[in-house]
C-alpha cells in the first residue's frame, strides 16, 4: 500500500501529461488540416473558401484564424496564427502558439467549359 501511494500520484501526473499532449497533438491535426483544406477549396470553385472548407474544422477558434488570399492566378495563400493562453487549475496557465502558411498552385476547376477568354 505504501509504495501505491507513493507512485500513485506520478502516474495519475503521467496520464494527464498524456491526455494534454494529445489534445494539443489533435488541434495542430486540425489547424494543419483548415490551412490545407481552405487553401484547396479556395482555389478550387468560385465559392469561398470560408463558406465551404471552414466548416470542416471542428473548433470554432481555429476556423475563425483560418485565412486565405490570392495574388496571382491558379496561386492561392493560405495561413493560420494561434497565440493563446488560457488560465487552468492551481494558477497555471496553458499556452499555445502554432503558425502555419501554405502556398498552392493549381488550376481553377468549374463545372462545365470554361468561360471565355480563360487562358491560364
Amino acid at each position: 500500500m505504501s509504495e501505491f501511494a507513493l507512485v500513485m500520484p506520478i502516474l495519475v501526473l503521467l496520464m494527464a501529461g498524456m491526455i494534454m499532449a494529445g489534445m494539443y497533438a489533435f488541434r495542430a491535426a486540425a489547424a494543419d488540416w483548415g490551412v490545407f483544406i481552405t487553401g484547396v477549396a479556395a482555389g478550387t470553385y468560385n465559392t469561398p473558401a470560408d463558406s465551404l472548407a471552414q466548416k470542416d474544422v471542428l473548433w470554432a477558434d481555429i476556423r475563425e484564424r483560418l485565412s486565405t488570399g490570392s495574388d496571382a492566378p491558379r496561386r492561392v495563400r493560405s495561413s493560420i496564427t494561434i497565440e493563446d493562453s488560457h488560465p487552468w487549475i492551481f494558477g497555471m496557465n496553458l499556452m499555445e502558439a502554432q503558425r502555419g502558411k501554405n502556398n498552392f498552385r493549381m488550376w481553377r476547376f468549374y463545372p462545365g467549359p470554361p468561360p471565355a477568354g480563360v487562358n491560364e
